[in-house]
Parts: structure tokens; sequence; C-alpha cells
């Protein structure tokens, strides 16, 4: 009777002991009601040196930051924001968070997204794909005068997270497998007509750092 009493305590215990060990492994990617911040940023320069004539500079900087919200441990809906700033300079290279006085282009983004988690490639690898909409405007100023275009995006996106730790995450975004854009465009505040374009690029694979875009995802 003692070696059974003593032997149903092993087994208890080592249940126990399994059971709190599985509790204590990190879950990697999402549960309901998890919040996250996603985001990527971009800065680049280019600098061209023609035969003749002045050497032309230009500086691009972007930023993409994003807020989702899980319905469950698959479903992601959310905001996402969008900023950049293309400037030139024909004979100084400005700062990129200065004013620049010669050619520039702004552009901001406001929209929503859901998003659909379809994959695991293990414990680390969670692919996705996001459908997008939103508002954008972009405005170019040149020594002709401000040309500004306004309207509506949409797109279809493939990509994938990798978690580094239970919380943070490497976010990769593979391109636009659809995108759809309509523009207003004016000049001087004269409106000069408008502008659609249709995309389906199934072949995002093909060359894949052309289209790629990194960044990083916080989950709380």
């Amino acid at each position: 009777m003692k070696k059974l009493v003593l032997s149903l305590m092993a087994v208890a215990a080592f249940g126990f002991t399994a059971n709190a060990q599985e509790k204590e492994k990190p879950a990697f990617g999402f549960q309901e009601n998890n919040v996250f911040v996603e985001g990527s940023f971009q800065i680049s320069d280019m600098k061209v040196k023609p035969e003749n004539g002045p050497d032309y500079k230009a500086t691009v900087f972007q930023v993409s930051p994003k807020v989702g919200y899980m319905l469950n441990d698959k479903f992601a809906v959310g905001a996402s924001l969008g900023f950049g700033k293309i400037g030139t300079d024909n004979e100084i290279f400005g700062g990129i968070f200065d004013e620049i006085d010669s050619d520039y282009i702004k552009t901001t983004y406001a929209g929503a997204f859901a998003r659909y988690y379809f994959l695991e490639l293990g414990k680390r690898f969670k692919t996705y794909t996001e459908v997008g909409i939103g508002y954008s405007q972009g405005i170019a100023n040149a020594d002709l005068g401000e040309f500004k275009a306004t309207g509506i995006q949409a797109g279809v996106d493939l990509g994938f997270n990798y978690f580094v730790t239970e919380n943070l995450a490497i976010a990769f975004n593979l391109g636009n497998v659809f995108s759809y854009s309509n523009y207003n465009l004016k000049f001087e505040g004269e409106k000069q007509g408008t502008v659609s374009t249709t995309n389906a690029n199934l072949n995002i694979f093909d060359n894949f750092f052309d289209n790629a875009k990194f960044g990083l995802v916080y989950k709380f």
C-alpha cells in the first residue's frame, strides 16, 4: 500500500511539472485580444554626375507605422499611416529633416487593413496576407509651381513575421499581389484630370529584395 501511494504521488508530481513546463514555453505568435505595433523606416540618397552640367542629388525618407488588434489567433484589423519625402538639391545635399528650398515631393497616407495569418513555418515564422485601403496625398513642388495628387489606394500584400522573442518580431512585406489607385490631379489649385492604375503582380518572388520591405513588430 505504501508503495502504491508513493507511486501515485510520483505520477501526480510528474504531471504537475510537465504541465508547468508546458505553460512556461514561449508563445511565439498571436493570441486573441493581442495588440501589436508595426513599423518600417527607409532613408536613402541618390547622386547623379552627368558629363555636362551640375551634379544631381536626391534624398528619400519614408516611415510607415501600423497598429493592429487580434480578433483571434488568425485575424487582425488595424490602422496604418505613411509619411514620405523626396527632396532634391542641385548644389548642396540638404539634411533630410531640413526644409529643402528646391524641388521636393511629400506623401502622406492614412488607412485601414485586415490581416489573416494562414500558414506557420515552424514556431517562429507566421505567414500572412493583408488587404488595405486608404487615402493618399502627394505634393510635388517645382520651379513651375505646385502639383497635388489626392485619392484612394488599395492593395493585397503578402508577408511574414519572424519572432525573435515572445513579443518582438521582424516583419517582411514581400510586396503587392494586387493594387489599385485613383488620384485627382491639380496644378496650382486647378484640376487637371484623374489617373487610375491597376496592377496584378503574381511574380513578386522572382526578385525578392526588389519588393521586400523590412520592419519590426512588437506584441503587447
